[in-house]
C-alpha cells in the first residue's frame, strides 16, 4: 500500500528530473533513485515478496517514463529487485535445493514458496543491503581513480575527451599524477580552450589525427555499458576511438558498476538525446521551423574499439561484460520490467 509521503517524494523526484537543463552526473542520478527506493521499501507495507518487487518495478517505470534516455534509473531499480530476491533466498536457506534441481529452473525457485518467507526480515535485510549499495556508489569514483597508477605509466601521453563534464575522469587523472609523470591532451571545443586545466594541453577535434601519433593511451568516460561490450560515450568519442584504432592506441573507458545495462538496445538512436544548439538567438529565431539542427549528446562505441573497461571493482575486457551483469541483475526482473 502506497503512502502519501511516498507519492510526494516521487512527485518531487519527477519534478527535479523535468526541471534540469542539462544532464546531471550519473552518480547523482543513481543516488537520487536508490535513496527514493530505500524510502519506498522502508515506508510501504508488503505482504509478500511479489508485492515488494512489483512495487519497485512500478515506481521504476514511473521514473523511467519521465527520463526514458536515462538507463541508470532502470539499472538501479533492477539492482534493488535483485537484492530483494537474494535476501529472500538467504532467508529461505539452501536446504530447499536438491542436487537434481535444473540450472534453468533455479532462478524460478524463489517465487514458488513465498508463503515461507518472513517479509519483515527481508525488508530489514534489504534496507541494509541498499545502504551498502549507496556506499559503493558514493565511493565508485575513488575506486576507479585508485586503479590509475596501474594503467598509466610514466612518460605516457594520454588523450582524454569531455574532461570538464566528467568528475570520474578528472579524479582518475589526478590520482595518476600523484605517482606518475605524464602528458595529457584534452580534446575540447573551440569555446572551451581557455577552460582547460593547467595540467592538460587543449586541442580541438581537427587536431586529434596529428596528436594521435604521439598518444600512448586514450581514456574516455562511459555513460552506459551494454552486454555486448559496446557503450555510450559523449558525442565525438567515436571519431577519437576510430582514430586510435587506426594508430593501434589502446582505448580505456571508465564506467562504474551502475552503468552496466543488462539488456540490449534494438534501436540505439532512440536513446540519443540532443544537446542545445550553440547558435546565436537571432539566427535561431530566423531559422525556426525551417532547419532541424541535430546535435546528439552521445556516440555508441562498438566493443571492437574498446581495449578495457575500468570499473570500480576491477578492469575487464568488453567480452566479459555479459558475465558481470549476472552479479547485479536477476533474469526474471529483466524479463518482467
Amino acid at each position: 500500500m502506497e503512502s502519501n509521503e511516498i507519492e510526494s517524494l516521487r512527485r518531487s523526484l519527477v519534478a527535479s528530473f523535468r526541471k534540469r537543463d542539462s544532464r546531471e552526473s550519473s552518480q547523482k542520478v543513481a543516488l537520487q533513485v536508490i535513496n527514493y527506493l530505500r524510502k519506498v521499501v522502508l515506508q510501504e507495507k508488503f505482504e509478500s515478496l511479489h508485492q515488494l518487487i512489483q512495487s519497485l518495478h512500478r515506481n521504476g517505470r514511473v521514473l523511467s517514463a519521465v527520463e526514458p534516455n536515462e538507463l541508470i534509473i532502470i539499472n538501479i531499480v533492477l539492482m534493488v529487485s535483485k537484492l530483494a530476491r537474494d535476501e529472500a533466498q538467504a532467508t529461505k536457506g539452501p536446504g530447499s535445493l536438491t542436487p537434481y534441481d535444473s540450472l534453468y529452473t533455479l532462478w524460478r525457485e524463489i517465487g514458488s514458496n513465498e508463503k515461507s518467507f518472513n517479509i519483515k526480515k527481508i525488508k530489514k535485510d534489504l534496507i541494509q543491503s541498499i545502504k551498502e549499495i549507496i556506499t559503493e556508489v558514493e565511493t565508485s569514483r575513488d575506486s576507479i581513480a585508485s586503479q590509475a597508477s596501474e594503467l598509466i605509466n610514466s612518460q605516457d601521453v594520454v588523450l582524454v575527451y569531455s574532461l570538464k563534464n566528467s568528475p570520474t575522469l578528472d579524479g582518475f587523472l589526478a590520482s595518476a599524477r600523484r605517482t606518475r609523470k605524464y602528458r595529457v591532451y584534452n580534446v575540447v571545443k573551440s569555446t572551451e580552450i581557455d577552460d582547460s586545466p593547467d595540467f592538460a594541453t587543449p586541442i580541438q577535434h581537427c587536431d586529434v589525427g596529428n596528436k594521435m601519433c604521439e598518444t600512448t593511451k586514450v581514456v574516455l568516460s562511459g555513460a552506459a555499458v551494454f552486454p555486448d561490450g559496446s557503450c555510450l560515450v559523449p558525442a565525438g568519442g567515436l571519431t577519437i576511438a576510430l582514430t586510435a584504432q587506426r594508430h593501434s592506441v589502446p582505448v580505456f573507458v571508465l564506467a562504474a558498476f551502475y552503468k552496466i545495462t543488462p539488456f540490449f538496445i534494438p534501436d540505439p538512436s532512440a536513446l540519443n538525446t540532443s544537446c542545445r544548439a550553440d547558435i546565436p538567438f537571432d539566427l535561431a529565431n530566423k531559422l525556426s521551423g525551417k532547419v532541424e539542427l541535430i546535435q546528439p549528446a552521445f556516440d555508441i562505441l562498438p566493443s571492437q574499439l574498446i581495449s578495457l573497461f575500468v570499473s570500480n571493482s576491477s578492469s575487464l575486457i568488453p567480452a566479459h561484460v555479459n558475465r558481470l551483469k549476472e552479479d547485479y541483475y536477476h533474469p526474471q526482473d529483466i524479463s518482467e520490467f
